[in-house]
């Protein structure tokens, strides 16, 4: 299912990528390989990561697993708080949904399977620089 996007938030899903991105070269020190930079006084690779904006994120709640029935899914209450935002969104395994207030509860449909969910609050300052905050959510299956 592809969910329309608002005009503005094409920007939203470049900047969130150029941050995917960035973390993902950070987390595995830059690239690796014989082509990484060294710290001379250290002789240890160097990393740089994408400076938070000036948007916070006060309170977010995901909890930590949930029950599945029978169904293929279910869905998970999320509560969230941000200050200082132009613009806020959740993304859960990738699909966006958008937020309308700076703070608020919603219900978010997750797949039942044995593999933890992605829960991202993404929130862009006036600046359009990102702040995010990141939990995982596991899907309890019922026993046979």
């Amino acid at each position: 299912m592809t969910l329309p996007i608002r005009p503005g938030l094409r920007s939203v899903g470049v900047a969130l990528t150029a941050s995917a991105l960035a973390l993902a070269l950070v987390s595995c020190g830059g690239g690796g390989g014989s082509d990484a930079k060294s710290n001379a006084s250290s002789g240890s690779p160097t990393a740089s990561s994408v400076a938070p904006g000036s948007a916070t994120i006060t309170s977010f709640d995901v909890p930590a697993s949930v029950q599945c029935g029978a169904a293929p899914s279910t869905t998970v209450n999320v509560k969230y708080a941000t200050s200082g935002g132009k613009s806020q969104q959740l993304l859960v395994d990738g699909r966006q949904t958008p937020l309308q207030s700076a703070s608020g509860s919603l219900d978010v449909p997750v797949h039942c399977d044995p593999i933890a969910h992605t829960v991202v609050l993404y929130v862009l300052d006036a600046d359009k620089k990102p702040t995010t905050q990141t939990k995982y959510l596991q899907t309890e299956m019922p026993t046979p």
